[in-house]
Order: structure tokens, then C-alpha cells, then sequence
């Protein structure tokens, strides 16, 4: 069992459990040294190395392997999963976080807002993305 940092889309529980079929406990966390960038001309944001900054976000507890490989896929080639220390209330935790690895001109200068996701994307991608994702990745992956 993994825990697993979330910062943008997958803060949306209607998300994580369309792409994993399984609702896991998620508590309030924050990602220090790191500061989360809106990726041009997307609806989600991606969070990259920076010292002094936070990100808040949400840490899935004990997310298995699975589901883990299907967040994996819906990320995408352009994340890696590394595995870094959040804050948890007064603790330090070890989480997967899903860092951006592709080009820094591809991050806006500013934050990514999800309220703006909630109104704007959310419907769209529990009705078409988060299904597209799950049929792409059982048909590769089972």
C-alpha cells in the first residue's frame, strides 16, 4: 500500500474513485519546497521543485498497487511519481506525489485554482476523461 499526494484533479474524490473503482480516506496535507503551476492551455496544474514554497493538497491513504498504476496512467508521461515527506496535522508522511517532468515553458506563471476546475471541467471529465482512462488502461494493462 501506497499513500498518494494529490494537488489537482484527483483533490475530486468523484475522480480517484472513477479511475480506480474504490474510495480511499484522505486527510489534508501539505507539500513543502514545492509550488504547484497551472500547465498552459489545460484544465490541470503540475507542481515542480521551489524552495520556500508550499502546495496544499490531500494524501489518499493506503492506496494498492492497482489503483496506484491507474493514477499513474491518467497522469501521464509528462509526471513522475516520486515518493517525498508531506505534512500531515504535526507529521511528516511519505507520499507518492506526481511531479512534472516536462517542459517549464508548458507551466503558467500562476497557480492553478480549483474552484475554476470544479465549474469549469469537473462534469466533462467524470462524463468523458476519467471513463476514456479506464477503458484505455484495461484494455492495455489487463
Amino acid at each position: 500500500m501506497q499513500h498518494v499526494f494529490v494537488y489537482g484533479s484527483l483533490l475530486f474524490p468523484e475522480i480517484v474513485e472513477g479511475l480506480t473503482g474504490r474510495k480511499f480516506e484522505a486527510q489534508d496535507a501539505t507539500l513543502q519546497n514545492y509550488v504547484r503551476r497551472a500547465v498552459k492551455n489545460n484544465d490541470y496544474p503540475a507542481v515542480v521543485p521551489f524552495e520556500g514554497e508550499q502546495v496544499s493538497g490531500k494524501i489518499l491513504l493506503n492506496v494498492d498497487m492497482r489503483s496506484l498504476e491507474a493514477l499513474r496512467f491518467f497522469e501521464g508521461d509528462e509526471y513522475a511519481c516520486v515518493d517525498i515527506k508531506v505534512k500531515v496535522n504535526s507529521e511528516e508522511i511519505t507520499a507518492c506525489i506526481f511531479v512534472w517532468t516536462g517542459d517549464a515553458g508548458a507551466l503558467e506563471k500562476g497557480d492553478w485554482d480549483p474552484h475554476i476546475f470544479e465549474r469549469k471541467a469537473l462534469a466533462d471529465y467524470v462524463r468523458y476523461v476519467v471513463p476514456e482512462t479506464v477503458n484505455d488502461f484495461e484494455r492495455l494493462f489487463s
